[in-house]
C-alpha cells in the first residue's frame, strides 16, 4: 500500500463520502414521487454511474494496483455518462418525452465496451500494441465529452426550457465536464494527484444537492416547463387546426419518424410551442394524440377485407408505428382488445 500524508487521506476521505452521498442522493431521487419521476430516475441512475467510476478511483488510492478488469470495466462505465445525460437533457426540456425502444441504443458502446473490461487479461498489457490503448482511451474519453456538448448544445438551441430546467441541465453539464478535464489532465500530467477527479466529483455531488434543496428544483421539474410561455388563444386554436388537418388530409401520422420538431417546422413554431398547444387542446401528450390516429387508422385496415392477407406488423407499419410492441401496446390501451383479437372479430 502507498504511503499517504494525513492531508491525502483526507482527501480520500473527503472523496469517499462524496460517492456514498452521491448514491444516497440517488436512492432519493428513486424514491422521490413529485416532480418528473422520469428526470429524477435518469438522474439518479447518472449518479450511481459517476459514483461507481469515481468509486474505483478511490480504491487506486489505497491499492498499489488494480486488476486490469476493474480499470477497463470502469472506463466502459465512463459510456454509460453521456447517453444517461443526452436522455436528461430530453426530459428536462420536452414535456411530452418519454423513453422508447431506440433510446436504448445509445447505450450499445458501453455494453461492448463493459464486456471487453470483462474479457481482457494482464497479458493482453504486453500482447496488444500500445496505439490499441491509446485509441481505446480516445474512444472512452472522446465518446464522454462528445455526448455531453451534443446533449448541451441541442437541450438550449432547439428548445426553451423554463427557467428551473435549464439552471439544474446547465450545473450537471458543467459538473461533468469538470470531471473529464480533470480525468483527462491525469493521463498527461503526473503533477496532478489522481485524487483530484474523486474530491472534484464529491464536490459536484454536494453541488447539486445543495442547489436542488435550496431551489426545490425537483419539485419545480415538470411543473413549470410551460408557466414562463404564453400563447394567445386564437393563435393555439389556429395550431390546432392545422395540425389535425395535417394529420386526416395529409396522414402525417404514416410516417414514423414524425416528432415535434417536424411539426415545428412545418408551422414555424418551436417544438415546445406545438407540445403545449397538443396538450391543452387535446388533453393528450404527443406521442398519445399521434397514436390516436395510428390506432384509428390500423382499425379500419384490420376490418379491411383487401387488407385481410396482411400481417399484424405489416399493418402496424403501414399505421406508421415503428414497431409491433409499441403497436401492441398502443392499440390494446386505446381499444382494449389485442390487434389479432380484434381481427378475429369481424
Amino acid at each position: 500500500m502507498e504511503d499517504l500524508t494525513a492531508g491525502h487521506i483526507g482527501l480520500v476521505i473527503i472523496s469517499g463520502l462524496g460517492v456514498i452521498h452521491g448514491l444516497l442522493l440517488a436512492a432519493f431521487l428513486f424514491l422521490y414521487r413529485r416532480g418528473s419521476s422520469l428526470s429524477n430516475h435518469l438522474l439518479g441512475f447518472l449518479l450511481i454511474v459517476l459514483s461507481f467510476r469515481v468509486g474505483k478511483s478511490v480504491l487506486l488510492e489505497f491499492a498499489q494496483e488494480l486488476h486490469i478488469k476493474v480499470i477497463f470495466i470502469g472506463l466502459g462505465t465512463m459510456m454509460l455518462i453521456g447517453p444517461l445525460f443526452y436522455l436528461l437533457s430530453k426530459s428536462l426540456t420536452l414535456r411530452s418525452f418519454t423513453l422508447n425502444r431506440n433510446h436504448f441504443l445509445h447505450f450499445i458502446p458501453a455494453l461492448i465496451a463493459i464486456s471487453f473490461g470483462f474479457w481482457i487479461e494482464k497479458s493482453h498489457t504486453k500482447s496488444f500494441p500500445i496505439w490499441f490503448f491509446l485509441l481505446a482511451y480516445g474512444l472512452y474519453y472522446g465518446h464522454y465529452i462528445s455526448y455531453i456538448i451534443y446533449s448541451y448544445r441541442t437541450a438550449t438551441i432547439s428548445s426553451t426550457p423554463q427557467a428551473t430546467n435549464f439552471q439544474l441541465l446547465r450545473l450537471i453539464f458543467f459538473g461533468l465536464v469538470a470531471i473529464w478535464c480533470v480525468y483527462l489532465l491525469n493521463l498527461f500530467d503526473d503533477t496532478m494527484p489522481y485524487i483530484v477527479g474523486p474530491v472534484l466529483y464529491s464536490v459536484v455531488a454536494y453541488s447539486i444537492s445543495f442547489v436542488v434543496i435550496k431551489n426545490r428544483f425537483i419539485d419545480k421539474v415538470d411543473h413549470e416547463k410551460y408557466k414562463s410561455t404564453q400563447i394567445p388563444e386564437n393563435l393555439a386554436e389556429e395550431i390546432y387546426l392545422k395540425i389535425q388537418r395535417l394529420m386526416v388530409e395529409e396522414k402525417a401520422y404514416k410516417n414514423p419518424e414524425l416528432n415535434l420538431k417536424f411539426l415545428g417546422d412545418q408551422f414555424h413554431q418551436s417544438p415546445q410551442i406545438i407540445s403545449m398547444v397538443i396538450n391543452q387542446k387535446s388533453g393528450k401528450n404527443f406521442n398519445a394524440f399521434i397514436n390516436q390516429y395510428r390506432i384509428e387508422e390500423s382499425t379500419k385496415l384490420l376490418r379491411d377485407s383487401k387488407f385481410e392477407h396482411y400481417t399484424i406488423s405489416s399493418i402496424a407499419l403501414e399505421s406508421g408505428f415503428n414497431s409491433i410492441s409499441s403497436f401492441n401496446a398502443a392499440f390494446k390501451k386505446q381499444t382494449g382488445l389485442t390487434p389479432l383479437a380484434f381481427r378475429n372479430m369481424r
